[in-house]
């Protein structure tokens, strides 16, 4: 019974390291190649294959482990590889909380700029207009800040790209204002609640970014002193994995330094 738990077990890792490594591939064919689809390649692609070889490979690292510099990097490596483990799973449960923190009432809008191809929001950007355009229209009190500089690649500013987005669907233009100097999640942050201050808006923040972003976002906006929730948007699928590991290293990085 317990060998068929374990193989269980083992059956249902392995169909999710694979399903993972398919998932972090896809978005090279879009031409996207990072840290995040890289990660997902090399660490599932090798619990896929480690898991069901381990009557070939085991007994051999058990011989190697009686050689004490041999054990001690297989020890620094386990310990590694747990450790990064349980940091993916508890980030993981954070990033949901994050994604499900509901704003305040009319709490002013922060959409958090994204790639814009040419004149044109790219499809993780007009799913964030999505998002945000669904919040101004169920309420209408609130004022909302576009938060985006131009990027070397970007014809306009980012934030003058989702003004003309959400205009053209009808969102009123004298709620909206443009920051169009930043080029990190710091500085969409930082520089839009100067914006807010100078113009009185409601300083409660609805931050619209895709879901696997929104904690990074709630933690700097914490560091900066102000409370938000979080208007998720919906990431594409082919896209979801690889971005959410990239944040992953991103949030390491956030919180080390």
């Amino acid at each position: 019974m317990k060998k068929i738990i374990v193989l269980l077990i083992k059956a249902v890792v392995v169909a999710f390291s694979l399903v993972m490594v398919f998932l972090s591939f896809l978005p090279i064919s879009h031409g996207i190649i990072n840290i995040g689809n890289i990660f997902g390649i090399i660490y599932f692609g090798t619990l896929s294959v480690l898991l069901p070889t381990t009557s070939f490979w085991f007994p051999a690292l058990k011989k190697l482990c009686k050689k004490t510099a041999t054990k001690t990097a297989v020890i620094i490596f386990s310990v590694a590889i747990c450790l990064g483990t349980l940091y993916m799973i508890v980030i993981s449960g954070f990033m949901i909380g994050a994604a499900l923190t509901e704003p305040a009432e009319d709490a002013t809008v922060i959409v958090l700029g994204c790639q814009v191809n040419g004149e044109s929001p790219s499809l993780m950007l007009t799913k964030r207009l999505e998002a945000a355009c669904e919040y101004l229209e169920t309420h209408p009190n609130a004022d909302c800040v576009l938060s985006g500089g131009q990027g070397n690649n970007e014809d306009i500013s980012e934030a003058e790209c989702m003004y003309r987005y959400l205009t053209a669907h009808g969102i009123e233009a004298d709620r909206l204002y443009k920051e169009e100097q930043s080029t990190t999640t710091l500085e969409n942050i930082s520089f839009s609640m100067q914006i807010i201050k100078d113009s009185g808006l409601n300083e409660n923040l609805a931050i619209v970014t895709d879901g696997f972003h929104e904690l990074r976002a709630f933690i700097i906006a914490d560091d900066l002193g102000y409370s938000c929730g979080a208007v998720p948007a919906s990431t594409p699928t082919y896209l979801f994995v690889t971005f959410t590991f990239r944040e992953m290293f991103a949030l390491a990085k956030e919180i080390v330094f």
